[in-house]
């Protein structure tokens, strides 16, 4: 059969097809058989095509052309033999492919649905992952903001307790100035006056470390909002990462909005592993929570620094009061006793006047009696001749003038010396009122002026702020 041509039908060319002119619509398998040859095609029950179109040639041209073409019986029987053998082994082949199809459709069915299970399980735990360290950083971040809060009231409470030191220093500075005004020898460095300069120090002291831990304040309020910055921009990359990771672990083969994107597994956007990716949030974590602390221990600093400082204040303020009371004291009595020298010694003058007065009137009395023995003396120079005797009475009287003189004398000098001891008494007195002015003016000063001015506290005692550490 080799060498025999195979002619079972006659060539194409001699085959005349007429087809009507129409619209076809076919199918995909009828599609397929028109693309077959005009025999085969024939074979097909489907085909549309009629054999009365068709113009077969004539068998009986020319005997000798036929007995060439002619095939024998075993040419015939091994065709057919050849074409069952063919049929069983594609029938063979494709009942493989239909059992492998079968079992391979059953394969990727489940290995598809294995690894979609697989994934979304996974996305499951990342979005359990994902909520556990929102959470954390959710409940750090609430912790950070209400430390931040209470940091910022104890700052303002710093502020104001910073600013009220101004009215003790003002009072402490102006009772200075108010002591300036005083006089004389009253204008010396007592013991007021030193422990009003060492309460202006300690004032000033307390203003200073005000100031400083107000600047640390300053500080960590700048630290807590950095690390609240941190947890925020993690926890709004949290929450998106949560909505997108959680609708991509609720799509299912149903779902709408499904579509192909060619080539995105092949990408790669990643930035971390969850190894870094948790070591993130926990180092955000770890730094607001060393902040906190930071914060809460320098909170109890200023509360401390506000009760010693409010301490160290109203002792000096004390002090400084129990010294100008004392001073106070110590003028109030001064000057009293000046007043009782002072009562003495007018007392003195008044008494010395009299005794002046008393003298100027001896003085005045013994003129009379001295005017009464000189007239006597001089009309017993008159005495004739012999009759001016130096008898008894002449003795007597010349006597009486010396001893009147001699007590006019004595009365006169006595007058000078009562005179000049008035006038003493007059400086003494002028002395005394001065220094009894003084000592008012003093007392004044210290009493009315300063202890007045100073009579109260002017700073409250600074609110406590709760420390419990949360």
């Amino acid at each position: 059969m080799a060498g025999l041509p195979l002619m079972l039908h006659p060539p194409a060319a001699a085959l005349t097809t007429t087809i009507p002119t129409r619209t076809i619509h076919t199918t995909p398998i009828e599609h397929s058989l028109s693309l077959l040859p005009p025999p085969l095609a024939r074979a097909y029950p489907s085909e549309s095509r009629t054999l009365d179109a068709v113009r077969f040639p004539n068998i009986f041209s020319s005997a000798t052309s036929t007995m060439k073409t002619r095939y024998t019986v075993a040419d015939w029987t091994q065709n057919n033999m050849d074409n069952s053998s063919e049929a069983e082994n594609s029938r063979g082949v494709a009942n493989r492919i239909r059992d492998d199809a079968v079992r391979l459709v059953g394969y990727t069915y489940d290995r598809t649905n294995l690894a979609q299970r697989e994934s979304s399980q996974r996305l499951g735990e990342r979005v359990n992952d994902i909520s556990f360290w929102r959470s954390e950083i959710t409940q750090e971040l609430e912790r950070m903001m209400s430390e931040t809060s209470r940091l910022e009231e104890t700052r303002r409470a710093l502020e104001i307790a910073l600013k009220n030191t101004e009215r003790p220093l003002h009072c402490t500075k102006e009772a200075l100035y108010f002591r300036e005004n005083r006089q004389g020898i009253d204008l010396v460095r007592d013991s007021p006056e030193e422990c009003l300069l060492r309460e202006v120090d300690t004032i000033k002291d307390c203003q200073a470390r005000m100031k400083n831990l107000l600047e640390r304040v300053n500080l960590q309020l700048s630290r807590n909002r950095a690390a609240r910055h941190d947890l925020e921009h993690d926890t709004m990359n949290k929450n998106h990462s949560l909505s997108i990771d959680s609708a991509a672990h609720g799509l299912h083969n149903a779902s709408p909005g499904i579509t192909y994107f060619p080539g995105v597994e092949r990408l790669d956007y990643t930035v971390t592993v969850p190894n870094t990716w948790a070591e993130i949030s926990n180092r955000n974590v770890q730094q607001s929570q060393t902040e906190r602390n930071s914060s809460q221990r320098l909170r109890a600093e200023v509360e401390s620094l506000l009760a010693s400082t409010h301490q160290d204040m109203w002792c000096a303020w004390s002090t400084s009061n129990s010294a100008l009371t004392h001073r106070a004291g110590e003028t109030n009595d001064t000057r009293n006793r000046l007043i009782q020298q002072r009562n003495k010694v007018q007392q003195e003058m008044n008494d010395l006047e009299r005794h002046i007065d008393l003298l100027k009137k001896a003085l005045l009395d013994k003129s009379q009696p001295l005017k009464v023995v000189h007239t006597r003396l001089e009309g017993r120079t008159h005495r004739p001749e012999t009759e001016l005797c130096r008898d008894p009475p002449q003795h007597r009287m010349v006597l009486e003038v010396q001893e009147i003189s001699e007590s006019v004398e004595a009365l006169r000098q006595k007058l000078q010396e009562a005179e000049d001891s008035l006038h003493r008494l007059a400086q003494v007195r002028a002395k005394l009122d001065h220094d009894i002015a003084v000592k008012t003016n003093s007392l004044y000063v210290d009493r009315d002026k300063c202890l007045g001015l100073r009579r109260t506290f002017p700073l409250s005692q600074p609110h406590l702020i709760d420390f419990t550490l949360y």
